[in-house]
């Protein structure tokens, strides 16, 4: 065991009461975990033994406890709109990984199945759990007070002069996070939680929604006493959405740039903001032309511009070296007998780093066409239920899913805990008034 004693023990001793309070407290405790997580990310490379760490402990914990917790209070999980699609998925995902599959060990099987499973767990715990109406101001809380500790993690070397800084050519602030990805993460998921609190917060639209239907002398005067008050509240969040986008700028990820433009100016334009979704382009259109942020983007996409465009450069690099992996991965999947083109590999075929090949190659295609229906579904129901009411945390839940969508691209959403919660718990929590179960008042 390399994990330090005055970590270990506290560590230990806090899993223990989180398990107790799941019972007892089970919206605080789901708080505590999801809050809990960025800080344990930090132990990623102290083994207790083998190659057991704290963190997948911790992960690995949710899913334990999610289960008992579904099996103790029996929510009617089959009437959820998502579950049916959802156990098919896990169903395929069973046969693919521990009957067909004979790429890892038994432990490694079982750690896969469960990073999957955590995605379903979180859907049935926060749809039972919450109560759209009631707990949205708790809900959205509780993932932008997760979002302050890898922020500040970011902002105070950076501020102090000493960031940690990687060898890779971008020169990334990695911090004490083993890479970036936690930075740009949980600063993509402050902006877009702190967006919809701030919006559901806002006294003066609220009011001036209210007085256009009853226009009596006191909802003038409140109008004219919150028209213009800011909130000490709404200015600490504004100025976390500033350093959020500033973080996930400085990550100089791919995939952060284009899921941070992306659910931006589809926030502005769906909530009518003229000005602001008229901005996003001409921000973008300054940073491809104008120093220095032109060198940045120039250093961020430099791979992508010679190869697609300038023909220069050969693909080794292209994403990050992933283009060649998808290639030679797809030419093993075509080479598969029919069986397991269906239901996935025998073998490793390889690392796409991207989690539509990853389902084709190990579930096959039969599983590839679940997870399919799975997003098409959850999209639909989102945009339906937007359709029939604005309301700014279902939007919030579609610029989750497009941020799920983006990230699935070039990494594995599905395996990572933080974002499997984020996702399937906020679509849980939002969907949460289709389901037939009542909320469990704590």
């Amino acid at each position: 065991m390399n994990l330090l004693p005055h970590i270990f023990f506290p560590g230990i001793i806090g899993l223990i009461f989180l398990t107790y309070a799941f019972f007892k407290w089970p919206k605080y405790a789901l708080a505590g975990l999801i809050i809990a997580k960025p800080i344990i990310d930090l132990t990623v490379e102290y083994y207790i033994f083998l190659n057991i760490n704290f963190l997948k402990i911790y992960a690995g914990l949710f899913v334990i406890l999610g289960v008992v917790y579904i099996l103790y209070h029996r929510p009617k999980i089959l009437r959820h709109p998502l579950s049916i699609i959802w156990l098919i998925f896990l169903g395929l995902n069973f046969i693919s990984i521990f009957i067909i599959s004979d790429a890892y060990m038994l432990v490694d099987k079982l750690r896969h199945f469960l990073a999957i499973v955590t995605g379903f767990i979180a859907l049935i715990i926060f749809a039972h759990l919450f109560d759209f109406e009631r707990d949205r101001k708790f809900v959205l809380s509780i993932f932008i007070i997760a979002g302050i500790f890898p922020l500040l993690l970011w902002l105070i070397p950076v501020l102090s002069g000493n960031p940690i800084i990687s060898n890779d050519p971008l020169r990334r602030i990695m911090g004490p996070y083993q890479n970036f990805w936690n930075f740009n993460f949980y600063a993509t998921q402050t902006i877009i939680c702190c967006l919809a609190y701030l919006t559901i917060t806002n006294k003066r639209e609220f009011v001036v929604n209210a007085s256009n239907k009853v226009r009596d002398r006191w909802n003038q005067k409140v109008y004219n006493y919150l028209k213009n008050r800011v909130s000490l509240k709404s200015i600490l969040l504004y100025c976390m959405v500033v350093i959020s986008v500033i973080t996930v700028y400085k990550c100089y990820s791919k995939t952060g740039w284009i899921t941070l433009v992306t659910i931006l100016f589809v926030w502005f334009l769906l909530r009518k903001k003229i000005i602001q979704t008229v901005l996003i382009p001409i921000i973008v259109a300054v940073i491809l032309f104008v120093n220095p942020f032109a060198r940045d983007f120039q250093k961020t996409f430099d791979n992508e511009i010679n190869y697609f465009i300038h023909g220069t450069d050969t693909k080794e690099m292209v994403f990050r070296g992933r283009l060649n992996r998808w290639e030679t991965g797809m030419d093993d999947f075509n080479s598969l007998s029919i069986i397991n083109k269906l239901f996935g590999a025998k073998k490793n075929i390889g690392d796409p780093e991207n989690d539509y090949l990853r389902v084709l190659w190990d579930n096959g295609i039969i599983g590839f066409i679940a997870f399919l229906i799975l997003l098409g579904l959850t999209g639909y129901l989102l945009i339906r239920k937007y359709v029939k009411n604005k309301d700014p945390v279902i939007l919030m839940g579609i610029l989750i899913f497009i941020m799920f969508l983006i990230s699935s691209i070039g990494s594995y959403a599905m395996y990572y805990p933080n974002l499997q919660w984020f996702m399937w718990g906020t679509v849980g929590f939002i969907l949460s008034k289709d389901r037939v179960t009542v909320a469990t008042t704590q």
